[in-house]
């Protein structure tokens, strides 16, 4: 009996236990399958994540017109397997595209049926809003908002750099970015990339069963990137691109108070725009493949070329320091020893700095080359030329000046390993065989910048800035290494005396700089004339003014032009007067440059 009675009350359980099941099983059943309304609620907790692009930091000129800023451009996006029939021939008027062309490519992205892919990358501005109104009629397709680069000044394409969308190498590199992700590919763009890009924000969103947006469960707002205030004089700058119109070469500017460049022109030159929008690739194609005269490279910071006449200054203030010479040290102009043109006896280093006689600083660097002990001629001279390297190195020739720019060159200083390389299997050599160094030519390479910071140098009395182009970074600062004086080996008592003679290069007579005269200013200026066994000599100049307080240092590098004085200088002197007047005294002077056409 009590037996029977268990197995009642294990049969009565057992029925509960079902009864509870089937009950719960049915309920499930309703809610997920049955019941539309609890199917639209379960799909409501399903999460998406939209990210939000930051926008990218503004670059501004130092006065404030914007070199660089952003555009709103709209991508047409589309699904291939969420395609429904449309009217090919309204979406090809509005998108300005062929029906071959939108037949091409729908067949290329078909087979990429559940990814959104681009159609067209930019949807033409004037219709927008219209394309606004009639996407209901294209299921599958989607209108993305984009920003892209634009360059307000049409100026300084060098200098800025380029933007364009990352590739796999780059996402592989940097982890930060995604497909679709813009990122600075040379210049300023690509320098300051981390203060300008920003970073980016998301949303987080419950979604209802017909994938509409309801609720926002998450927000990260995006940080635009940070504005940068550069060095750059856009007034400046453009008239020197106007300038150097037809000439091949470059132009450098500084003040030298505080080493920020004023203008970076490298000629030929192109509009910054052609790098961005649609038309980038072709265009880069264009100028980097199909334009002989080579636009896209920079000469201002990658060009290595003879300094030329104006090393005279370095080789003479070296060769007075090291006590070789001093201001009033005469020596004869023997043309037998090296060629030089034809002027008045030289009465001294400031004279011969004026009349840029060769023979002179010849006769310094044997001098500065033999001063030394030694058993032979050999031995003396690698003394002498590493002491040479020495002085002319502290002047920021064939060194690192920290430019805040992605890639330049420093240039060459030989030094006696140069010339032991030169010379193998116990080739001896002594100061004849490199005293063409004298006078800027020979191994000797400079940038046009550390010519341009020559003529800070001399503008300062003996010490530079390490130039760079950014005065500030909004929400950061600028590197200390910017706003420490470098002196060279010289003592500053020295660097009037050649302030003198540079204004008599532009100012007295048989000076060879003549053309650079500007009416009530005092300007400092020397010229070179380098040697090039490929064609016409190149036209160099570099200058300061005022002669006191200086406001500006320049260098101007014109290739194949002959004489220094003749080209270069008048550059110089227009693109100092514009900056220190805002107005050009001599129409013509103006006109004959800006009419030369010097391409060979």
């Amino acid at each position: 009996m009590p037996n029977q009675s268990f197995e009642s009350r294990k049969i009565v359980i057992l029925a509960i236990v079902i009864s509870i099941g089937i009950i719960f099983s049915l309920r499930l059943l309703f809610v997920q399958v049955l019941s539309p309304k609890w199917n639209e609620e379960s799909l409501k907790i399903s999460e998406t994540k939209r990210i939000i692009e930051p926008e990218r930091g503004l670059i501004f000129d130092r006065n404030g017109k914007l070199l660089a800023a952003n555009k709103t451009i709209y991508e047409l996006r589309l699904t291939p397997s969420k395609i429904q029939e449309f009217d090919t021939t309204e979406l090809c008027n509005l998108i300005l595209i062929t029906k071959d062309s939108l037949k091409t490519k729908l067949k290329e992205l078909k087979r990429y049926r559940r990814l959104q892919q681009v159609l067209v990358k930019t949807i033409p501005e004037q219709n927008v809003a219209k394309f606004t109104s009639l996407m209901y009629k294209y299921p599958g397709f989607a209108m993305v908002e984009k920003s892209i680069r634009t360059y307000p000044g049409h100026a300084a394409a060098h200098l800025l750099g380029y933007v364009r969308e990352v590739d796999g190498e780059i996402v592989k590199k940097k982890p930060y970015y995604r497909g679709g992700d813009r990122i600075g590919i040379s210049g300023l763009e690509k320098f300051y990339e981390d203060d300008l890009r920003g970073s980016r924000g998301k949303n987080q969103f419950l979604r209802d069963a017909f994938g509409n947006l309801k609720q926002l469960t998450e927000s990260d707002t995006a940080k635009s990137g940070n504005n940068l205030m550069s060095s750059i004089d856009l007034v400046l700058q453009k008239y020197g691109e106007q300038l150097m119109q037809n000439k091949i070469g470059c132009v450098v500017a500084i003040e030298p108070s505080t080493g920020e460049i004023l203008s970076m022109v490298s000629a030929p030159s192109f509009d910054p725009n052609l790098l961005s929008g649609d038309t980038m690739s072709k265009n880069w194609n264009r100028l980097y493949r199909n334009d002989s005269l080579k636009p896209l490279f920079n000469r201002a910071l990658l060009s290595r070329y003879s300094p030329g006449s104006i090393f005279k200054m370095v080789q003479g203030l070296s060769s007075w320091e090291l006590g070789i010479i001093d201001k009033t040290t005469k020596i004869q102009c023997d043309k037998g020893l090296v060629g030089c043109h034809n002027h008045n006896p030289v009465q001294g280093l400031p004279d011969a700095i004026k009349v840029s006689c060769n023979p002179y600083f010849y006769e310094t660097f044997k001098r500065m080359s033999t001063m030394n002990e030694g058993k032979d001629m050999h031995e003396k001279s690698r003394k002498g030329l590493a002491i040479w390297n020495e002085y002319v190195t502290s002047f920021g020739l064939g060194m690192n000046l920290n430019i805040d720019f992605p890639g330049y060159s420093i240039g060459n200083i030989p030094s006696p390993a140069t010339y032991d390389k030169m010379y193998k299997n116990n080739m001896r050599w002594n100061f004849r065989t490199c005293n063409s160094l004298a006078i800027g030519q020979g191994e000797m390479l400079v940038t046009p910048y550390q010519m341009a910071n020559l003529a800070c140098i001399i503008a300062n009395r003996g010490y530079f800035y390490f130039p760079h182009f950014i005065k500030s970074i909004k929400g950061s600062t600028l590197d200390n290494l910017y706003q420490s004086k470098q002196y060279t080996k010289i003592g500053s008592e020295k660097f009037e005396l050649i302030a003198d003679a540079m204004q008599q290069v532009v100012e007295g007579a048989g000076g060879t700089a003549s053309r650079a005269r500007i009416e009530g200013i005092e300007l400092c200026g020397k010229t070179g004339t380098v040697e090039n066994s490929r064609g016409k000599d190149h036209s160099v100049f570099i200058a300061f003014a005022p002669k006191h307080n200086p406001k500006i240092a320049i260098a101007v590098y014109i290739e194949n032009a002959g004489f220094g004085g003749t080209w270069a200088a008048p550059v110089a002197s227009l693109m100092i007067e514009k900056y220190l007047n805002d107005s050009i005294s001599n129409p013509a002077k103006e006109k004959r440059i800006i009419d030369a056409n010097l391409i060979p």
